[in-house]
């Protein structure tokens, strides 16, 4: 009777949780993409144009939510109240496993992020934007790796599950774009383009495979 009389209640904190962490999370990263195109539009970066701005805004998604959990691991009892974790013990427990993967994630966008700025049309030297993005991405292949040790079987399970969504989603995706380019029926992507398809894929394949395994909702 106690178990059904608190579930209700259980729910209500879940819903709330998840409301708050969504609506946090939208809000940061309009202000993110909207300071960054505020920016742009100064011609502070230079002429990105549409294939370097929609990059460094994929990428600015990936150092967002790095940024977001790498708090979470340093606050725990602040993280707990908007990622996906029961109590901030959860946190603590899982501190080093989440702490290499938010390093990873942030890597990662900034290499993209590099690239997006490289020149000649951004401020970023050539030199610079392909050391840096050869350092970035080696490094967060070595913390991958290391946070992969550490997770479980079922964190490992929905990782192995989103590179191979992600996979799917570029062949459609990416194939698609492609055929109507040999078609002539649209414009050919440029290899910048790609990139941001790849880095945008993973990311829509996590949240699908995460929505599938209904863990959307907040703990």
């Amino acid at each position: 009777m106690t178990t059904e009389a608190n579930a209700p209640d259980e729910g209500k904190k879940r819903l709330k949780k998840t409301l708050f962490a969504t609506g946090l999370g939208g809000v940061a990263g309009f202000v993110v993409a909207f300071t960054f195109m505020q920016v742009v539009d100064a011609g502070s970066l230079g002429e990105l144009g549409t294939s370097r701005e929609i990059a460094a805004l994929v990428s600015l998604v990936y150092l967002l939510t790095a940024g977001a959990v790498g708090f979470g691991v340093m606050a725990p009892n602040k993280g707990a109240a908007f990622l996906n974790v029961e109590d901030a013990e959860e946190l603590e427990e899982q501190k080093s496993m989440l702490g290499l993967a938010s390093v990873a994630f942030g890597a990662s966008g900034l290499a993209l992020f590099l690239l997006a700025l490289s020149a000649p049309v951004g401020p970023v030297p050539v030199e610079v934007a392909g050391i840096g993005f050869a350092l970035c991405m080696a490094l967060a292949t070595w913390l991958s790796l290391k946070s992969y040790r550490q997770q479980d079987e079922l964190m490992k399970s929905i990782g192995q599950e989103a590179a191979a969504t992600s996979y799917y989603l570029v062949l459609l995706v990416g194939g698609g774009w492609a055929v109507l380019t040999h078609l002539g029926l649209a414009p050919a992507a440029s290899a910048l383009d790609w990139l941001s398809l790849f880095w945008a894929m993973m990311l829509l394949a996590s949240f699908i495979v995460t929505a599938r395994k209904g863990m959307m909702t907040m703990r």
